[in-house]
């Protein structure tokens, strides 16, 4: 092993894991508090065209049982479909999660969060987990108590900073990609309907 790098475990470079709300706040479409599951998270981000909304009230509660994620907490698939999806939570909004997301919050004294997405994100981790970290067969979850104890080689912060930069530029381009693309397929289903029903003309367009 390289000198300055460690063993260490996720509780070692960890501020706090824990998971989201265990408890389902009534839902209240139309307020600005969306409660974000499992079901939507996307790649680098929330879905919120389906996730349900919760008062000011239940929100505030859900704030102070820390279930409201902070700026680079890593957002992890825990039920279901565990482990799919994995992103940072890249800026503060008024949301917050229920119990199937994990929250990891990294030590940012210890371990940079573009360092500990990847680290939760290769495939390894994956097997690793399915082997000794889940349970439940109907619906499989991530045990957490026993999965932050999981192990890992860590490099010194300054050998992070070199490698955390372009994952940071890798992880900021694709964001940008997907958005882009997000734009695209939203004006592609504006516009088909359109031209097929000829409510646009571009017969005089030349192509």
């Amino acid at each position: 092993m390289p000198e300055g790098w460690n063993v260490v475990s996720l509780e070692d470079v960890c501020l706090k894991i824990t998971d989201g709300s265990h408890n389902s706040p009534k839902d209240e479409p139309g307020t600005p508090y969306p409660m974000c599951s499992v079901k939507d998270m996307e790649t680098y981000c929330f879905n919120y065209s389906s996730c349900k909304h919760i008062s000011a009230e239940a929100f505030e509660r859900m704030k102070k049982s820390d279930c409201v994620p902070l700026v680079n907490d890593i957002l992890v698939a825990k039920d279901g479909s565990y482990l799919k999806e994995i992103f940072i939570c890249s800026e503060q909004k008024d949301e917050a999660i229920l119990s199937s997301i994990a929250i990891f919050r990294p030590n940012s004294s210890v371990i940079l969060p573009d360092i500990l997405l990847f680290l939760l994100k290769q495939p390894s981790i994956r097997i690793d987990v399915a082997d000794n970290y889940v349970s439940g067969s109907a619906l499989p979850r991530i045990v957490l108590k026993d999965f932050k104890k999981y192990q890992f080689v860590l490099p010194p912060l300054q050998e992070q900073k070199k490698i955390g930069d372009i994952l940071h530029s890798f992880r900021t381009q694709i964001i940008t990609n997907v958005n882009e693309n997000k734009k695209l397929r939203t004006l592609r289903d504006t516009l088909l309907p359109k031209l097929m029903s000829d409510e646009i003309d571009v017969s005089d367009f030349d192509f």
